[in-house]
Formats: C-alpha cells, sequence, structure tokens
C-alpha cells in the first residue's frame, strides 16, 4: 500500500484544473449535499488514469470528470486530516 499523504504532496496537476476543483469542493461544502464516500486510494487511481488520458491526449478524456475526482479527492483528504 502506498502512502497517501505523500501521494497527495506530490500530485502536480494544471493551475485551471486545482482551482476548479477547490470552487467545487468548496461549493459542495457550502451546499451540504453528500460527500463522497469512496476509498482515497481508489481516488488517486481514477485521477490518476484520467491525467494520462489528458497528457496522452485521449479522445475519451473529460476534463468534467477529471475536475470531479480532483474534487473528491480533495473533500476526502480533508475529511481524512479532520478526523
Amino acid at each position: 500500500m502506498t502512502d497517501m499523504p505523500q501521494d497527495l504532496s506530490t500530485l502536480t496537476r494544471p493551475r485551471l484544473l486545482v482551482q476548479a476543483a477547490s470552487i467545487g469542493a468548496r461549493s459542495l461544502l457550502r451546499s451540504g449535499r453528500a460527500l463522497p464516500r469512496a476509498g482515497l486510494a481508489r481516488l488517486l487511481s481514477e485521477e490518476s488514469e484520467m491525467n494520462r488520458k489528458r497528457k496522452d491526449g485521449e479522445a475519451d478524456y473529460s476534463p468534467r470528470r477529471h475536475v470531479d475526482l480532483l474534487i473528491a479527492v480533495m473533500l476526502v483528504a480533508q475529511t481524512a486530516q479532520a478526523i
């Protein structure tokens, strides 16, 4: 198993993706809607695959899905730190 905090600290993504995810995370928290329940390891795996598709220019890359995954990663990581 990987060390999750290290994985999060080494993520480097385009600023626009991170800004969009940060705005989405704040909005989700303010709205009171349900937070993601997925495990951080699974989310990081999915996000990594999405980032690979972005870098490779694959046709099925979805910026919206990528931002959604980053929002979930941020919220799950933030919740884990609060515990």
